[in-house]
């Protein structure tokens, strides 16, 4: 897939599920989230801004080997990072520092769990799905673990595209915001199969 290709249709996919990316600093899924440092206009374009560096990071590391789980996270960092870059309040940690109300991993479990997700991600590069993978990657990041203070969500998209992209396939566009946060919070195998239903693997480049 040619990268301008690529990038448009990252981006399309994350239009109708980033509430972000539309302007709109969501602080719904906890009393304690502080709101971003940009509102309305200025927050989507900053947003957008961000994604297409982070997809420019992406692109260029797509056929990148990784030597260790380490490397995997500075990795996922970097993507995290460039995604929430000047969004964030002055000070504040990448990472997660308060509860949600959607029993996702405790703040002081955050570290271990992201970490044993690392680990996973660089054992799940060298496997034979990928689709299985990235399908894994957006329900652990984004649904289970939610580590950053920004951006769990659109960084587990396109990590997902990533892994996608190196193998050869589209990105998966997902068709409702509800479905999809009905969905990811079932069993692996059921994420994985509606994952494929959406036709990930129907739309891999020839």
């Amino acid at each position: 897939m040619e990268k301008k290709r690529w990038f448009e249709s990252v981006l399309q996919a994350l239009a109708g599920l980033s509430r972000t990316l539309g302007g709109v600093s969501d602080i719904s899924s906890a009393a304690e989230k502080p709101k971003l440092s940009a509102e309305g206009e200025a927050l989507a374009a900053r947003t957008r801004e961000n994604l297409q560096r982070a997809l420019e990071f992406l692109w260029e590391n797509r056929e990148r080997g990784f030597a260790s789980a380490t490397e995997v996270r500075e990795f996922v960092d970097e993507v995290a990072r460039k995604v929430s870059a000047g969004l964030l309040q002055p000070g504040q940690s990448l990472y997660r520092t308060w509860e949600t109300k959607f029993r996702q991993t405790a703040p002081e479990a955050i570290e271990q769990e992201y970490q044993n997700f690392c680990e996973w991600f660089f054992e799940a590069l060298k496997s034979g799905d990928p689709v299985a993978t990235a399908a894994l990657v957006e329900k652990r990041l984004d649904g289970e673990i939610h580590p950053f203070a920004d951006g769990c969500g659109r960084t587990a998209k396109i990590l997902a595209a990533f892994v996608l992209l190196r193998a050869g396939f589209s990105p998966v566009s997902h068709r409702s915001r509800k479905k999809y946060y009905e969905r990811i919070n079932g069993t692996d195998e059921e994420w994985i199969r509606y994952y494929r239903a959406l036709g990930a693997e129907r739309r891999k480049e020839s």
